[in-house]
């Protein structure tokens, strides 16, 4: 039974650890609770079982920086790692590639390829490496391809852009393949280079955090993942209202405002996050983000 119920079972056995091991912990753990976040992976797995069509249904996941757009990938792909067939060969059902920072259609097949960690010329044709693409994602029984900060393409000239996206519809509707984009709210404004194409995507979003009680859940969710002994009540109100008026409404913030919190915690031996060091990591943070930000023009 487990003693101390403010607890995960796992974090309540990191209690004995040494502090280098409960700074380890509490630095690599990103649990959090998210109702949408749930909802996104569900659908999302969705799209890996759906029959194949000749247009095949595609998802633009969108949210603000550092709100939690990366780790719900990383999690999407964790659900479907890599398996061996009876051969031996590779099946890699959801392939993971970063945007290539300019809209190049050569480089857009040369990251898929490496991605499928298939050896090839990056320097290729790009009909050469189209063909190689088309072939290895129809070998490795692909099905849903997500694509990492697609935004990152609006840099290129207009024409570059639209040959980018015809690629990537060509690569869709050729191998069935369903399209996951990625990216703050400038991928709306690049899949609308393609007005057919985008009538595909269903577009699902990660919001910022109100003070409601989804916020609630999230800060006893991360105290569920502190390794101290006490538990340090992140839901009263008072302590809620200082960490929400400090963060940016993004899950990541409220993470380093707690993270940095716990971490003074245990460096000074104490054994639970008190009001009075949890105002001075709102502090220290709202400190580093006018540092950071960057001057009006």
């Amino acid at each position: 039974m487990n003693q101390f119920p403010h607890l995960h079972e796992a974090t309540a056995q990191m209690l004995e650890a040494s502090l280098p091991e409960k700074l380890e912990f509490v630095r690599s753990n990103h649990l959090f609770g998210y109702p949408a976040y749930d909802h996104i992976l569900r659908d999302l797995q969705d799209l890996v079982a759906f029959p194949r069509s000749l247009k095949p249904e595609c998802r633009a996941v969108i949210a603000d920086s550092d709100n939690g757009k990366t780790t719900l990938t990383r999690q999407f792909i964790a659900n479907n790692p890599i398996v061996l067939d009876e051969a031996g060969y590779p099946i890699t059902k959801v392939l993971w590639v970063e945007t290539p920072a300019s809209a190049d259609e050569r480089r857009l097949y040369s990251a898929i390829l490496s991605a499928l960690n298939v050896t090839h010329r990056p320097d290729a044709p790009p009909a050469r490496l189209e063909a190689l693409a088309h072939e290895e994602l129809a070998v490795q029984r692909t099905s849903v391809l997500v694509l990492d900060e697609l935004h990152a393409m609006l840099n290129s000239p207009a024409r570059q852009q639209k040959q980018f996206m015809a690629s990537l519809k060509r690569l869709s509707n050729m191998r069935q393949l369903s399209i996951v984009a990625c990216g703050t709210v400038d991928v709306s404004r690049a899949l609308a280079i393609d007005t057919q194409f985008v009538s595909r995507f269903t577009r699902l979003a990660l919001p910022r955090w109100q003070a409601d009680e989804s916020f609630l859940k999230l800060l006893a969710s991360f105290e569920r993942l502190m390794p101290l002994a006490r538990p340090s009540n992140l839901t009263a109100p008072k302590m809620a209202l200082e960490v929400f008026k400090s963060c940016d409404g993004t899950i990541g913030s409220v993470r380093k405002i707690t993270l940095q919190a716990v971490e003074r915690v245990l460096k000074d031996g104490g054994e639970r996050v008190t009001f009075e060091i949890m105002q001075g990591a709102c502090q220290s943070y709202t400190r580093s983000r006018l540092v950071t930000a960057p001057r009006p023009s």
